[in-house]
């Protein structure tokens, strides 16, 4: 019931977003495809799926970050929160199932629009490294996390259906501005999602091994994150 209730409240959002992130990615990596000559080796087909990979990378913060819009804060907001506390069901059951809704689906906004920006570029017969496609979406989902958290966390703490939202994208711009310069630019998340510290620019790949130690760093901040939010909602008045 309460995975039933989390994916009416984000369903419409979740669509949308899903749908226009396929549409997109797809014309982007279609319409660069299509005005490749047939001679043009494969790094280029290469540079093409890392063009949709950066676009998918800024749709996918923005649509993360609306998706985690809403909670219990939401709920107080418009007067509707009583009825969800009066479910026998403690707040920490309420707020980790609307985390786990949103994981499911903040990873899927990654992995089906990946899906078919790679289906477009293996039609041309260019594409065929399935991992490297592996690679872009642990970078993506690994390095996103943390933007998703912050968004969680704005909806712990502040009340409002958009006011959440716009503090979650001032902290996305704080951080990436705060890490921005050529010294703590490996350290950017955001910049970690783009791939350009691991690009070869002369094969357009993302050159091996996957940097999974700064993809646990990421996953444990983002952790920490989310634990702080329950907590806050667990004591929260209401």
């Amino acid at each position: 019931m309460l995975w039933y209730k989390a994916w009416l409240e984000t369903r419409s959002r979740f669509m949308v977003s899903l749908v226009g992130m396929v549409v997109l990615c797809s014309l982007i990596v279609f319409h660069l495809d299509g005005n490749a000559l047939s001679w043009i080796k494969a790094e280029y087909y290469y540079g093409v799926l890392g063009a949709g990979h950066r676009t998918l990378v800024m749709m996918w913060v923005l649509a993360v970050t609306l998706l985690m819009m809403g909670g219990l804060l939401r709920e107080k907001a418009i007067g509707s929160s009583a009825l969800t506390l009066a479910l026998p069901v403690s707040r920490t059951r309420l707020t980790t199932v609307r985390i786990g809704m949103g994981l499911i689906q903040t990873v899927s906004l990654a992995v089906v629009p990946w899906i078919a920006m790679f289906l477009i570029g293996w039609v041309f017969g260019k594409t065929h490294s399935i991992s490297q496609a592996v690679y872009y979406l642990v970078i993506l989902v690994t390095g996103g996390l943390p933007f998703f958290s912050m968004s969680v966390l704005a909806s712990s703490l502040i009340e409002g259906e958009y006011t959440a939202p716009v503090v979650s994208f001032g902290a996305v711009l704080v951080t990436t501005v705060a890490l921005s310069s050529p010294s703590l630019r490996p350290y950017s998340p955001l910049n970690f999602m783009m791939g350009f510290e691991h690009l070869n620019e002369h094969t357009n790949l993302l050159s091996w091994p996957i940097p999974w130690l700064q993809a646990t760093i990421y996953i444990l901040v983002a952790a920490l994150l989310l634990i702080v939010s329950v907590k806050v909602i667990e004591r929260r008045e209401f």
